[in-house]
């Protein structure tokens, strides 16, 4: 067995610890720890069924935490459960990238939020198929009181703040244009710039279409309230 090996069987073995859940079936765990990187096989189609499980888990957990919220505040808390930001915190926390199989020839893949949302997502799914949802549910609510419990507040909605105080203040309707897009398909990093009728304009980056323009309107509607803004 090579060094490499034996680091990864360790740092797997550390996370199935952290994870407490023996898995019976553990190829479901290896397959979640396969980069899309590696050909022919990889964790998409877990972080598909990951991604569906996690919601289920968390809007069960929000509509007992808060009997009296309301569809719309209940969608706003999990936009933000969910999101890519706070599943790669989860991966974090857990250190999952520590036993993850990526093509060697590509070892300096970036570790993005959208890499280690995915494997997260991953993770959860090979819980729920090798456990079912007890276990899955276990484990995704270990991991998420903190963070249900530190959510005071009901979160924004960069977007339709920005739309909101655009409307009012007579700007127009906010406008998302894709202006760039690098790095390879699994770790995409996206470029988009929102702008107004009156030429006010920002661009911002992340790790998929969706999270760049709300980060892209979180910017410009900072800048608008504080006055600080790009005019073309």
């Amino acid at each position: 067995m090579t060094p490499e090996n034996v680091g990864h069987n360790k740092a797997k073995d550390a996370l199935i610890k952290k994870l407490a859940h023996d898995f019976l079936n553990p190829t479901l765990l290896d397959e979640a720890l396969h980069h899309s990187s590696m050909a022919g096989r990889s964790n998409e189609r877990l972080e598909f069924l990951g991604d569906r499980v996690l919601g289920l888990v968390i809007s069960e957990a929000l509509m007992t935490k808060y009997p009296e919220a309301d569809e719309g505040e209940l969608a706003k808390r999990l936009g933000v459960l969910v999101s890519r930001h706070s599943c790669s915190e989860i991966a974090q926390q857990y250190n999952m990238a520590a036993p993850l199989i990526r093509d060697e020839h590509n070892e300096n893949i970036m570790l993005s939020d959208n890499v280690m949302a995915n494997l997260c997502e991953a993770i959860i799914a090979a819980l729920y198929l090798d456990g079912g949802l007890e276990v899955a549910s276990a484990f995704i609510l270990k991991a998420w009181t903190p963070m249900l419990d530190d959510m005071t507040n009901v979160p924004a909605n960069p977007k339709s703040d920005l739309q909101e105080y655009a409307s009012r203040e007579g700007l127009g309707t906010p406008r998302y244009q894709l202006i760039d897009k690098t790095g390879p398909d699994h770790a995409p990093i996206i470029a988009v710039e929102v702008s107004l009728d009156n030429g006010l304009r920002l661009s911002a980056k992340a790790g998929s279409k969706k999270k760049a323009e709300i980060e892209a309107a979180r910017s410009l509607l900072e800048k608008l309230l504080t006055g600080i803004v790009e005019t073309s």
